[in-house]
């Protein structure tokens, strides 16, 4: 007598089609995304911090809209606006707010510079940095001796 196995007898295989039920949607959309085709040409969009855990902070918005960025005119994007809440049906939303951040832009090209300039002064920290050789007992050495390890089976009082 032939063995069958467990997998051509299973019922999924014959009873079910695969296109009865949709898949569920498994890709994450997270609520901060913005689809690159809706940021205008020639402009970087960022999440700036506008507070933390419902505490304000001003200077973080001050620094960045003196480094060049700018809120994001809500009219922009009004899709990306909720309606108001119950309460401030008369107040109109002037930027986009997400969980204590407001989405701001910035030309594209200040954006490259501003890395670049970034990148160089770091790049030139890293250089001023006096490297020593290993004759100095105060730099951190690795120890690349092989380590054992055994198994214990039993403990003696």
């Amino acid at each position: 007598m032939a063995r069958v196995s467990r997998v051509a007898q299973s019922r999924t295989a014959t009873t079910r089609s695969s296109d009865m039920r949709p898949q569920s949607e498994t890709h994450f959309q997270s609520k901060l995304h913005i689809p690159s085709n809706k940021i205008p040409d020639g402009m970087t969009y960022a999440w700036v911090r506008e507070s933390t855990l419902n505490e304000p902070d001003p200077d973080n918005m001050t620094d960045r809209m003196v480094r060049g960025w700018q809120p994001v005119p809500a009219a922009r994007h009004s899709e990306m606006v909720p309606p108001p809440l119950p309460g401030h049906e008369g107040m109109e939303a002037t930027v986009i707010r997400r969980g204590g951040l407001i989405l701001c832009e910035r030309i594209t090209a200040d954006v490259e510079m501003s890395r670049q300039e970034r990148d160089i002064e770091n790049m030139e920290v890293l250089q001023d940095v006096a490297w020593t050789g290993q004759s100095d007992p105060n730099m951190p050495r690795i120890d690349d001796s092989s380590v054992g390890f055994e198994r214990v089976t039993s403990f003696k009082d």
